[in-house]
């Protein structure tokens, strides 16, 4: 007869979110070794059983290697930051402020606490340790730690990668650092333009309840992977115009590209160039011309004020065009406080790029902004080389300005 020394089962539980993402995920970097949690297994009814010590994989790790997804539940919410969506339990909170095109937005929990914070940024190229540091310095100060329990990235079929890394900022719990970013040639390296940071401070949560905000960290992050889908390039057809504009210099760009008749007088005008780029202009007019590390601009005058500026570059970056139009008026129309769009237009031309334009009523002052690219989506501004017109005009006598601006249009060349 044969004896039976033991009899051991082990149970190893991952918790999981909805349905795959289709991720790819990477090989584990080295100190993933330490994503483990020390836990004990020992039977009270086996006497003088040796105990166990086994690593298990941490749930948060487990759920973002079976893919994160937007939660499919009735209670969370979903919060806009700009113009991307992102979902919260229906009883948590957030706050966000904008600077130019930068979101930094706090996420806050039922019980009104700091649950995490997440970064919707423009940025150059940055190494992605290099990244990480630079953020945890500025919210935690230049002591704190970086060490990580574990990391792990993953690339989305839409071309975005995911860097999940389980910080030890505090020795309580570990804060989950989360960058969703488009990788360069190697995927430890960003590449300019939108990078998406989120910082999980869960110190308030404990045993079953820190398992569940590891569920809410997931379904967040998750319901901002799942939309974030890479803009498609496609030629749009724009539908008929149901009503007719009603601003003068729309409806003369708008004739332009509809290659209608258009009476502009130029013959007197002056042809000045820059660097990159030149165009026509009323004699009324003076310009300056001059360079930055991205563009190249023109300071339109008119009796010693400017009225206009037109900057031409190649941006490397895909941007939504309401995203673009807030950077420019804020940038250089915020002086006038708020405004009115009294009318617009966007138009594809070609197939191959699209111009949008913008009426703006400041309180009485008129303004015009002409957002060009070489998208083929009127929603999406980049990549590639681009101009932008944003000018005043006087509303008192906005056909002759809405002439000039058109001319200085027409004949631009860059």
């Amino acid at each position: 007869m044969k004896r039976i020394f033991f009899m051991l089962l082990i149970v190893l539980c991952a918790a999981t979110l909805m349905a795959q993402l289709g991720l790819r995920t990477l090989t584990p970097e080295p100190t993933e070794t330490a994503d483990a949690t020390e836990t004990e297994v020992d039977s009270p009814d086996s006497e003088g059983l040796t105990t166990l010590t086994l690593r298990t994989v941490d749930s948060l790790l487990a759920s973002f290697r079976d893919g994160w997804k937007a939660p499919d539940d009735s209670t969370w919410k979903v919060e806009l930051i700009g113009p991307t969506e992102i979902m919260i339990p229906g009883d948590f909170s957030i706050f966000q402020e904008k600077s130019g095109l930068n979101y930094d937005v706090q996420v806050y929990d039922k019980d009104e606490l700091l649950f995490g914070r997440l970064f919707f940024y423009q940025l150059e190229s940055y190494e992605r340790d290099e990244l990480l540091q630079a953020v945890v310095t500025s919210l935690y100060g230049e002591n704190a730690s970086t060490e990580k329990s574990y990391e792990e990235t993953a690339e989305l079929d839409n071309g975005l990668a995911v860097y999940l890394a389980s910080l030890k900022v505090k020795s309580e719990v570990d804060y989950p650092f989360i960058i969703v970013y488009y990788p360069s040639e190697e995927v430890g390296i960003t590449e300019p333009g939108p990078v998406t940071m989120f910082v999980f401070e869960p110190t308030n949560y404990s045993g079953a309840d820190l398992e569940k905000a590891k569920e809410i960290i997931a379904g967040i992050v998750g319901s901002f992977i799942t939309d974030e889908e890479e803009p498609e390039k496609v030629d749009v057809v724009l539908p008929p115009e149901e009503e007719e504009h009603t601003d003068p210099f729309i409806r003369m760009v708008d004739s332009l590209l509809s290659e209608d008749d258009i009476e502009l007088s130029i013959d007197d005008w002056i042809e000045v160039n820059g660097e990159y780029f030149g165009f026509m202009m009323p004699p009324e007019f003076s310009v300056e011309f001059y360079l930055s590390d991205t563009f190249e601009v023109a300071d339109l005058g008119l009796r010693g004020t400017i009225v206009g500026k037109v900057f031409v570059g190649e941006s490397p970056e895909t941007l939504y065009t309401n995203e673009v139009l807030d950077e420019f008026v804020y940038q250089y129309l915020g002086g006038f406080g708020d405004y009115e769009i009294v009318d617009e237009y966007a138009g594809n031309i070609d197939g191959e790029s699209t111009i949008s334009i913008f009426a703006l009523d400041f309180s009485g002052q008129l303004c015009w902004l002409a957002l060009f690219s070489e998208s083929t989506d009127v929603d999406i501004f980049g990549p590639g080389e681009y101009f932008v017109l944003v000018a005043l005009a006087d509303s008192e006598d906005a056909f002759t300005w809405a002439e000039w601006y058109t001319g200085i249009l027409a004949t631009l060349d860059f």
